[in-house]
């Protein structure tokens, strides 16, 4: 069964704006979503679409939450996403990496290379590609 939503009050007249109404979406002037700092236990961030109404009964302006969804906020850290790919022990092209992360391929050749460097990453590049030892 679905959770229904608290209705949006205004503190001057105390009108109430069901969320999904016609005098919700005529009245909304400004929406936004607002991304929780820090995950929940599963790693997952809460996005809450925030809004502000104009009062169509005294004018007054009223800021509420329109609804919340949980996900993975730009995908997993970049590091996370090298050390998986390392974990896999296959040789792959450094650019194509790259471009999924939406990294420079020169910036993640130099983090390979360190990486290798200190130990935490075993293999070798020769051209474009890792080679995992």
């Amino acid at each position: 069964m679905a959770k229904k939503k608290k209705p949006i009050v205004c503190k001057k007249c105390s009108l109430e704006i069901e969320v999904g109404t016609p005098v919700d979406l005529d009245n909304r002037t400004k929406e936004w979503p607002f991304v929780a700092p820090m995950p929940d236990s599963n790693g997952n961030v809460t996005i809450t679409q925030m809004a502000i109404w104009k009062c169509p009964k005294c004018g007054a302006t009223i800021r509420g939450s329109v609804g919340k969804t949980k996900g993975e906020f730009q995908g997993k850290s970049k590091k996370l996403q090298i050390e998986e790919k390392l974990t896999e022990k296959v040789k792959f092209d450094i650019e194509v990496l790259a471009g999924s992360m939406g990294v420079e391929k020169d910036n993640l050749e130099k983090i390979l290379t360190m990486m290798i460097k200190k130990g935490t990453a075993k293999g070798k590049i020769e051209g474009d590609m890792f080679i995992p030892a």
